[in-house]
């Protein structure tokens, strides 16, 4: 009996004790349920104080969101104290607000700079990259910011379909022809495709000549549904350049300056007069001929004792420059008002070349190469009235090409029966300039030529105006 009253305590006890637990579980359930119901409210603005609808805001890491009204008003509930509300909108930069103790937080969203990207220049109009079916390619202007010359240089490898190749490194004269999805005639100028900047057909040229900086968006169009509307013009591709024009605002002022230098991708290895020498008896050996040079004048050529009457001259070295060094400076400024935006640009760019300069210190001549540019945009828009808007552009580049006349004496470099390392010294004793005297030939040497064959300064001068009206009549 007694030993039955002691089990039934002790299960008694046990029950109580199991009751109890599941209370304070339920109560601090409970308890941990009031701390996270908490109710957070707010409203979602843009920039401009209007509310925005549809966006969301969702408690970061989970799926508890909701979306803002017509009024940009959210009620968000079971928000627990430190976490994170993630408040995102299309074409909205995202936010990421942190949860403390506020009932209520509202919100101002900024446009993102990004969503400029969705919007694509086709033909005369822009459209929405996710509404069409086209096949455009675009590429943004701080991809172009690069240290080089041209517009045209910087555009290669940066645009799918685009076939851009460079005919030339000559400063003022590097531009590089572009072909868009291939070739499609023998005819190389009926390959090319239409240019046009701001409505305006540009030459190749052209378009090698505009300061980069100007520059808001570039478009290819490559398909016959974004091409249609030029014609038979735009049978090989459409390149669409739009320029920057000014917004409302205060007057913004960038200003970018850089400097770069120039090398050879490659350059040759010449043989000196010693191993040249003996190459030259060898062949004349196996042709059955006497040798040219001695063994006396082969120990002259190796030990240099006779710089005249023996020379050895490595001709590219003493006319090429190891390297060229070239500047670009932009300043612009864009602004405006209700009734007048402006873009107001100007930009000046040097280029030196890799051929020395023969002339003497005191003469006011180049007889290498170099480029210089100036350039100038102004973009106006005016807001007449309500329904009608006029555009005004002023562009000129003032450019500034020179060249030796000798065009084809750095050319002879690789002529190897014109001129050897063993044909003529740089100088004579008295400073005056050396001439060929081998059995190829006889004449000036290539720095001679240089020096006093003269420069070629060529001047070129483009300016451009276009005067638009738009008058809205859809009343």
């Amino acid at each position: 009996m007694e030993k039955h009253m002691f089990e039934e305590l002790s299960f008694r006890k046990v029950f109580k004790f199991i009751l109890a637990l599941l209370l304070f579980s339920c109560g601090a359930s409970g308890y941990a349920g009031v701390l996270d119901n908490r109710v957070v409210k707010g409203v979602v603005k843009d920039e401009t104080g209007e509310p925005l609808p549809a966006v969301t805001v969702v408690v970061k890491g989970t799926t508890n969101g909701v979306t803002t009204d017509m009024d940009g008003e959210y009620t968000l509930s079971n928000v627990p104290a430190g976490s994170t509300l993630v408040f995102s909108f299309l074409g909205m930069q995202t936010q990421e607000i942190v949860v403390r103790n506020q009932k209520r937080i509202d919100v101002e969203m900024k446009e993102d700079a990004v969503s400029i990207d969705e919007v694509v220049v086709v033909a005369f109009g822009t459209q929405k990259k996710e509404s069409m079916v086209s096949s455009i390619e675009t590429v943004k202007p701080a991809a172009l910011k690069v240290p080089s010359s041209n517009l045209t240089t910087a555009l290669a490898g940066r645009m799918s379909g685009l076939i851009a190749y460079q005919r030339s490194g000559e400063p003022g004269q590097d531009n590089a022809d572009f072909f868009i999805r291939g070739v499609s005639s023998l005819n190389e100028d009926g390959n090319k495709p239409l240019i046009m900047v701001d409505d305006v057909e540009y030459s190749y040229e052209q378009l090698s000549q505009i300061n980069v900086n100007e520059i808001e968006s570039i478009s290819i169009l490559k398909d016959a549904s974004t091409t249609a509307i030029y014609g038979i013009k735009g049978a090989n591709g459409v390149l669409v350049v739009k320029t920057r024009r000014g917004e409302e605002g205060k007057p913004v002022i960038h200003v970018r300056a850089e400097a770069g230098g120039q090398i050879p991708v490659r350059k040759p290895n010449f043989l000196d007069s010693y191993n040249t020498a003996l190459l030259v008896n060898e062949a004349r050996t196996n042709d059955g001929l006497t040798k040219m040079f001695t063994q006396h004048d082969l120990e002259l050529f190796k030990d240099g004792s006779d710089p005249y009457g023996h020379p050895n001259v490595n001709w590219y070295d003493e006319v090429f420059k190891k390297s060229a060094m070239q500047s670009n400076i932009n300043v612009d400024v864009s602004g405006g008002t209700k009734r007048l935006k402006y873009f107001v640009s100007g930009g000046y760019f040097s280029q030196g070349g890799l051929v020395r300069n023969f002339a003497k210190a005191d003469d006011d001549v180049n007889t290498g190469y170099f480029y210089r540019r100036f350039d100038y945009r102004t973009n106006l828009d005016f807001t007449v009235t309500d329904n009608l808007t006029m555009r005004l552009d002023f562009s000129s580049r003032f450019m500034n090409i020179n060249e030796p006349s000798s065009l084809n004496a750095t050319g002879e470099i690789y002529n190897f029966t014109a001129m050897h390392p063993y044909s003529a010294p740089v100088l004579n004793p008295d400073g005056s300039y050396a001439y060929l005297s081998d059995v190829d030939g006889y004449g000036p040497t290539l720095n001679a030529r240089l020096a006093n064959e003269g420069y070629t300064r060529t001047r070129r001068n483009d300016n451009n105006i276009l005067y638009g009206v738009n008058w809205k009549m859809d009343w």
